[in-house]
């Protein structure tokens, strides 16, 4: 019969040397990426052998607020054993929740069958994968889901054994559900973290006005990629936090405004136009627009975007799983062109 897991996370550590995974080389983009967020700060001590499959470990970490909505580009998990040199492991996956405790909810992301490396921090790279991996909430939860039962030779996640601080370390045990690892008697920080960069860099792009939460539980949030260069003319503007494979559409105007407006707040007022075409929400609720501004409207007439002007815009999409008025919008973005 399997120990509780407070028993199993009891066991004494062993003093553990973690070795940096290798550097990787910055994606292009005009926010540059952040450091690595975590909350470890010690050297390392693996834990015992003590997870069992279906089980899983890792962090709750804190995105500044003024960095949302963020892009996570690679994920670190430090791995080692109690004597060292075991040969790699397959895991069952990586896992990204956009949450924290009691209950981080649903994955926002998951990495399947991940080969972790004895004694080193294995650092995963998201940026190939299909889709973005964007988080639009402060509090993110990153695990390690266990595929295999261990023994005492096994390798496993490893902490930094200088203490556990409440509320930002995890375990959800087989039984037992989510806890609080500190609860459980873990005396250290779990070795990962995540290297992120903004979706939005400040600057001549402000956010304004709020969304309101729709059918995937969190609201739509505006954003832009490239730059307002009207020269570049590199601009693509982004939202996330939508319904999967909802269609929607970004439009624009001169005002500022926050009036209720189907299940959400137009934020935008004055003569509105639209940019063509239509958006389509994709499977991690992201929509993109690469928007030509030697195109109309936004090239010529009252709409023009000129150097020096600033217009406001906003994501209107349906959401018929929400059961109100079956549309939504996200919250505002001004922007401000340059020659």
């Amino acid at each position: 019969m399997l120990k509780s897991l407070a028993q199993r996370l009891a066991a004494p550590v062993v003093p553990f040397l973690l070795l940096a995974g290798s550097a990787q080389a910055q994606a292009a983009g005009v926010c540059p990426e952040e450091p690595a967020l975590q909350n470890w700060t010690g050297g390392g001590n693996v834990v015992c052998p003590c997870f069992v499959a279906g089980e899983e470990a890792g962090s709750v970490l804190t995105i500044p607020a003024a960095h949302l909505p963020v892009e996570i580009l690679r994920v670190g998990i430090g791995w080692g054993s109690q004597f060292g040199g075991q040969p790699n492991t397959l895991e069952d996956s990586v896992v990204i929740y956009e949450g924290g405790l009691p209950n981080p909810g649903t994955p926002l992301f998951t990495l399947s069958g991940p080969q972790l490396t004895d004694g080193v921090i294995n650092e995963y790279d998201l940026e190939p994968l299909p889709g973005e991996v964007v988080v639009t909430t402060s509090q993110v939860t990153v695990t390690l889901r266990f595929l295999n039962n261990s023994s005492i030779f096994s390798p496993s996640i490893v902490h930094d054994g200088n203490g556990c601080q409440s509320g930002k370390n995890v375990v959800k045990a087989i039984p037992g559900g989510w806890n609080d690892a500190c609860a459980l008697g873990v005396s250290g920080d779990w070795v990962t973290h995540i290297i992120y960069r903004p979706m939005n860099c400040g600057g001549p792009g402000q956010t304004y006005c709020v969304s309101s939460v729709n059918s995937t539980g969190v609201g739509a949030s505006i954003g832009y990629l490239g730059s307002t260069s009207l020269a570049a003319n590199d601009l693509i503007l982004t939202c996330t936090g939508g319904p999967v494979a909802s269609p929607g559409l970004f439009f624009y105007g001169p005002n500022q405004i926050q009036t209720p407006f189907g299940d959400g707040f137009r934020c935008v007022g004055g003569q509105i136009l639209r940019i063509q075409p239509p958006g389509t929400f994709d499977v991690f609720g992201n929509v993109a627009k690469v928007v030509d501004n030697t195109l109309p409207p936004v090239n010529a007439g009252p709409g023009a975007w000129l150097a020096g002007s600033t217009w406001n815009l906003q994501y209107w999409y349906r959401d018929i799983p929400a059961g109100n008025t079956g549309f939504n919008l996200s919250n505002g973005l001004a922007l401000t062109f340059t020659p």
